[in-house]
């Protein structure tokens, strides 16, 4: 909608810039008022649209939301459309460029494929592709879909919980388990003769270190002696039975951090059961299960995966904070 209404705006202009160009009129004052004009449409279209579609949709809540995010949206459309208008003497011209634009913004928005369907010069597995993250699609896809989920009526009230009981799932149940794989595997390479089988074995001390460095639980675990080990190569079967001992308690800490959430969710809505509140029933106006799912990434059948010497958590993408690129990673979609 932003684009094929400012695609045209100046092109149809022509005539009237070239006789005020010698009246030496203010360029910047015609931009602006094309500008304010765009903008104003865009105002009322997108309401419209967010109107209309979740009285369609039964989306509660979200008005205003969704208004920002699509009329922002629509606003960089606005300027892009009077940038290709500046830039070409023909109608035709612009219109033929339109899709050009339209569809990879399309196609890179996350929302009709998977990146890591992409072809593999453009993905990342497990993460957003650097391409992907130019396009304005993608941000305001991934906006509007977290903010729903996130904020909805029903969700806010337990989202911070969910998200320790889901860090500690994932801890407990997958990344504890990877890891003492490749601590036993570096006990039975001590002293490892073949090239490919070093290699493996300083990918896994790389891994390991990676994970631990600024691990919260340290019971048993020492930093100095995390770097001299990991860092300055002084692995010993004993370290690596300390290791082994570590991770047995680590995988038990956020067991309990885990059961300790679920309780404290169920806990609340008791309370609010007790108080009044129909927790099925506001479930029912707010929450979307098919978002959930989404936004959870729940079909994936990979809830862990390495690459380029990094662990990469595949599930419950939405409940994983935004970290800085590290390492040339880009950013995990539907973060939070």
């Amino acid at each position: 909608m932003g684009l094929t209404v400012s695609a045209e705006e100046i092109i149809r202009d022509r005539k009237i810039l070239k006789r005020e160009s010698f009246l030496n009129l203010s360029w910047n004052s015609y931009l602006l008022s094309k500008i304010s004009i765009l903008f104003l449409l865009s105002a009322i279209q997108t309401f419209t649209f967010i109107a209309v579609g979740n009285l369609i949709l039964e989306i509660q809540g979200m008005t205003w939301a969704f208004w920002l995010i699509l009329f922002t949206t629509s606003c960089f459309a606005n300027v892009i459309g009077l940038n290709i208008s500046s830039a070409f003497n023909s109608a035709v011209t612009v219109y033929v460029l339109i899709p050009l634009l339209l569809i990879p913004q399309m196609i890179l928005s996350g929302v009709l494929f998977d990146f890591d369907k992409l072809n593999d010069l453009l993905s990342t597995k497990g993460k957003v592709p650097v391409v992907a993250d130019l396009m304005t699609s993608r941000w305001a896809y991934e906006a509007m879909a977290v903010y729903q989920f996130k904020n909805n009526e029903f969700q806010k009230s337990y989202f911070d919980y969910e998200r320790e009981e889901a860090d500690a799932d994932f801890k407990s149940a997958y990344l504890a388990d990877e890891l003492q794989k490749r601590n036993h595997f570096l006990l039975d390479h001590l002293n490892p003769a073949n090239d490919s089988i070093q290699k493996l074995v300083q990918i896994s001390k790389q891994i390991i270190y990676k994970e631990l460095k600024n691990e919260k639980f340290t019971t048993g675990l020492s930093q100095n002696n995390l770097i001299e080990v990991f860092v300055k190569d002084g692995y010993t079967e004993k370290i690596g039975n300390e290791l082994d001992r570590y991770f047995d308690a680590y995988e038990k800490h956020y067991q309990k951090i885990y059961n300790v959430n679920t309780e404290l969710v169920e806990k609340k809505m008791a309370f609010y059961e007790a108080n009044g509140f129909d927790i099925q029933q506001e479930k029912n106006s707010y929450y979307n299960e098919s978002l959930s799912d989404l936004v959870k990434n729940t079909s994936t059948k990979e809830r862990i995966m390495e690459y380029q010497g990094n662990l990469i958590q595949i599930i419950n993408p939405v409940f994983q904070s935004p970290k800085p690129r590290y390492d040339g990673l880009p950013s995990t979609f539907f973060h939070s």
